[in-house]
């Protein structure tokens, strides 16, 4: 398998697309060129990389900035931005996939007209599930200050911090721990036996 291109760790579809813009370096994962197709496909959302017109990108990256506005404004338990909410709702009305059965394979394929608009609708409809429910509350901002991804936290206790142990908490607990070293080797000279 490829080496992937993009995290798909934040627990919902809709906020690993959010995840795509972010504070460090590179800050805007999708502005490369063919970036959008790519998420598409490493989402499963399309079966090939697919050749997206200006608008079709457009229209994914703006999907992309509604969820983070509405995601931004649960987890500071602020009104929901209107126009974030009509960007979400228009996506979300385009029709899904048809499954189709195929009577000599006996297997299941999905059948789409407009994949890109199929696409679209799946994200925005995992946005909606999650910002609608009760899932709402366990949106979370990663921990770290030089980090804004927003990830929903399944963790039993919902005590996640971090967006991905990995990257953010790892650095987090690295960073106490030279605090820790540092602040025993002051003590141990400040105060010599």
């Amino acid at each position: 398998m490829a080496t992937r291109e993009f995290s798909f760790k934040s627990g919902c579809l809709a906020l690993d697309l959010a995840a795509t813009l972010r504070q460090r370096q590179p800050s805007d994962l999708l502005a490369f060129p063919g970036a959008p197709a790519r998420w598409l496909y490493e989402a499963d959302l399309v079966a090939a990389v697919p050749v997206l017109p200006d608008a079709e990108a457009a229209a994914l990256l703006g999907l992309r900035q509604a969820i983070k506005d509405v995601a931004a404004a649960l987890v500071g338990a602020k009104p929901l931005p209107v126009a974030a909410v009509a960007v979400l709702n228009a996506a979300a009305a385009h029709p899904l996939a048809v499954p189709r059965l195929d009577a000599a394979s006996m297997t299941i394929r999905q059948v789409a007209d407009a994949p890109f608009e199929v696409a679209l609708a799946t994200v925005a409809r995992d946005a909606i599930d999650v910002f609608g429910s009760p899932l709402r509350a366990r949106i979370k901002k990663c921990a770290d200050a030089d980090c804004n991804v927003l990830f929903l936290d399944a963790s039993r206790g919902a005590r996640r911090q971090w967006c991905s142990m990995n990257r953010c908490g790892s650095r987090a607990k690295g960073k106490a721990f030279r605090q820790r070293h540092q602040t025993d080797q002051h003590e141990a000279r400040s105060n010599p036996i």
